[in-house]
């Protein structure tokens, strides 16, 4: 006789289980934001706690702090090339007037009369400097290539002209726009130049399969927004110059430094970008010297700052927007340094994700 057990259920387990009440850790339970957030606070604990968070807080903020107000309290003029044109024995007794009033601030080199001198600052030799005629001293400035030591050149003919008891006319020969005349716009054009380095490569990297293929994504990035700012900053009065060679600076400055941040992402992930951002931003920004020069930074400050792209692309800006181009190269080199050391580590990338891709791990 088959039993009732074998064709059937009884009723205790035909009956249903009544269900219990859900714990609060169970990950179906959805809770609320004050729920969610104590429990996230619980689980991830940083060391120390809230005196950890503040204290790596301090830290950090100090660091930023110092990195932008270091640069800024110590900055002073240091060896700033200008000339000195006219009669030799005029240049000799000029150039020791000079060194004997400030003599750190500048380094004086000698031309044969005031045209020389003039075609020197716009070839972007010297800043300006003092042009002796038959009808007395000239100091020739050019704002366009620092507008800071522009203004120093001009209360130095002040207190020549007090000396000699005859004023100093100051002849401009390289302007800023009337619209930018105190260089303003330039000088804020390195934070959005920065951002529109790192955006690229976030969202390339979300969006865009492959290395090669982020790497192209983010190099016709660098050439739109070039286009866009130099266009937007001609239309605010800052540029007057020829667009494609701006745009082209622009986009060169912005490749340099999403070409290495995307390699970092790829090779070592958010730590590695974030230690490329920072030094870009909390240590290129600050020692660029934009908004004086970068003789105005104490070495070896000014020499890092003039191997990172804000401040060679800061330089590279100035030569292509006020200078048709001139002294362009050596900025050039740097910024192409950068972007041959951001397609390096994009190439290490790619090939270790090849390599893992033909010699699977075994279980």
């Amino acid at each position: 006789m088959t039993s009732g057990r074998t064709h059937g259920t009884s009723a205790a387990e035909a009956a249903p289980t009544p269900a219990s009440p859900a714990s609060p850790a169970s990950p179906a339970t959805p809770v609320g934001p004050e729920r969610g957030t104590a429990r996230a606070g619980v689980d991830h604990v940083p060391p120390g706690g809230a005196a950890g968070v503040i204290l790596a807080l301090t830290i950090l903020i100090g660091l930023v702090l110092t990195a932008f107000a270091l640069p800024a309290v110590n900055s002073e003029p240091r060896g700033v090339p200008i000339g000195v044109a006219g009669p030799a024995p005029v240049v000799e007794q000029l150039s020791g007037a000079l060194a004997a009033q400030a003599s750190e601030a500048f380094d004086v080199s000698a031309f044969p009369d005031e045209a020389g001198l003039a075609e020197a600052i716009r070839d972007r030799e010297v800043y300006g400097g003092i042009a002796v005629g038959p009808s007395g001293p000239t100091m020739l400035t050019a704002p366009a290539a620092s507008p800071a030591v522009a203004q120093g050149l001009s209360s130095l003919a002040a207190q020549l002209g007090q000396q000699q008891g005859q004023a100093v006319p100051v002849t401009e020969v390289v302007s800023l726009p009337p619209d930018d005349s105190r260089g303003a716009g330039l000088a804020t054009a390195l934070l959005p130049l920065f951002i529109g380095a790192i955006a690229p490569v976030l969202a390339m990297n979300r969006v865009v399969r492959g290395a090669w293929a982020q790497l192209a994504g983010v190099l016709s990035a660098a050439v739109v927004l070039g286009a866009a700012l130099a266009g937007l900053l001609h239309w605010y009065g800052v540029f007057e110059g020829n667009w494609l060679l701006e745009a082209a600076a622009m986009a060169a400055v912005i490749a340099a430094m999403s070409a290495p941040l995307l390699g970092l992402l790829l090779v070592a992930g958010l730590p590695g970008l974030g230690l490329g951002a920072a030094v870009f931003l909390l240590v290129g920004n600050p020692l660029s010297g934009l908004a004086t020069a970068p003789e105005f930074l104490a070495e070896p400050w000014r020499t890092i700052g003039a191997w990172l792209p804000p401040g060679a692309g800061g330089q590279l800006l100035r030569s292509s927007a006020y200078f048709d181009g001139a002294g362009a190269v050596p900025h050039l080199v740097v910024l192409g340094a950068w972007l041959v050391v951001g397609v390096l580590l994009v190439a290490l990338s790619a090939r270790t994700i090849g390599a893992g891709a033909r010699h699977p791990a075994t279980a």
